[in-house]
């Protein structure tokens, strides 16, 4: 064999397994890790879990989720940015690590926006602004109402930065001051609001759901701007009077960038599929999170979007980068 033909031949050896990463006939060849940024047992965790299990059925490869808790969920975001972009490594993100989280560290750990190939949204966790039976406020319309007779006055607990930041969101449309009190997680603000020590809070829906159907806390608007089939009787921040307003809590899927189209395209595919089967929704639902697909384009749009928005809250309030 002439010499430029056996050389021809070792180039071609050498870039095979490269072409064969980005076929999705021969992805995945062994198996994938999705990085979750919190200790076993939460949402986020069980959500993994459960698209894991639909994705291992489908490409008789395991999807193994793998917990790096740690900076807010950011740790786990930081290693999927710097992961090999090969599809064995995926991260379940969260609208905190790519859009809100971001701007309250002074450190940078990733750029949410360059460092990630968006893989599609999974689902959506409604959050509701809620209120202690002593506030006796039936509407937001009362609440905006009592915070202007009493500037200052009013108590918001807060159980989260992404809680605040929702907060924050709605002071600047209804221009409206309520002082913020901050505690360890939801259940410790909850406690405090229904015993009258605050008067609001805001939390997912599925959080608070027990509270809300024993009526110890009442739920005055959903954070969407479409009503949950969780609690359609609730109403929108929109239908209430506060109009532009949204804040959403979500989880997605990421790789990181630079992973093959051909991988992200499979895995889209799967995962838009995955969503759609009847039990995946049923235990999504069991958790009050609603199935939320999309394409990786839309994806991206959703991130940049959330992203300038929470960047200009973060801003104008003074929640300032620690």
């Amino acid at each position: 064999m002439p010499r430029a033909q056996r050389f021809a031949l070792a180039c071609l050896a050498l870039l095979a397994p490269f072409g064969a990463t980005a076929q999705p006939d021969n992805y995945p060849a062994r198996p994938v890790k999705i990085l979750v940024g919190y200790p076993p047992g939460g949402a986020s965790d069980t959500i993994s879990r459960i698209i894991g299990q639909e994705l291992s059925k489908l490409n008789g490869q395991s999807f193994v989720t793998e917990n790096r808790p740690g900076v807010g969920g950011m740790l786990a975001m930081q290693l999927v940015a710097k992961a090999p972009a090969d599809g064995y490594t995926l991260g379940l993100a969260v609208s905190g690590t790519l859009t809100t989280g971001p701007h309250l560290q002074s450190t940078k750990l990733y750029d949410p926006l360059t460092d990630f190939q968006p893989l599609g949204m999974v689902a959506k966790a409604p959050m509701v602004l809620l209120a202690g039976p002593a506030a006796g406020y039936d509407n937001v319309e009362a609440v905006v109402r009592d915070a202007r007779a009493r500037p200052g006055q009013v108590m918001f607990a807060s159980g989260a930065q992404a809680f605040e930041l929702a907060l924050q969101l709605f002071k600047s449309k209804t221009n409206i001051d309520i002082t913020t009190v901050s505690y360890q997680g939801g259940a410790p603000a909850s406690i405090d609001v229904m015993s009258g020590r605050a008067q609001l809070m805001v939390d997912t829906l599925g959080a608070q759901q027990e509270n809300i159907k024993a009526g110890k806390l009442k739920a005055l608007a959903v954070l969407d701007s479409t009503r949950s089939p969780i609690a359609p009787t609730v109403p929108t921040m929109a239908e209430a009077g506060v109009t532009g307003y949204e804040a959403l809590g979500w989880t997605a899927l990421v790789a990181p960038r630079g992973t093959p189209s051909a991988v992200v395209n499979k895995l889209n595919g799967q995962l838009q599929e995955v969503l759609k089967m009847p039990q995946v929704k049923q235990k999504l639902d069991a958790l009050a999170f609603e199935p939320w697909p999309s394409t990786p384009q839309a994806m991206q749009k959703t991130v940049s979007a959330e992203y300038a928005k929470w960047g200009e809250v973060v801003r104008t309030s003074g929640m300032n980068a620690k």
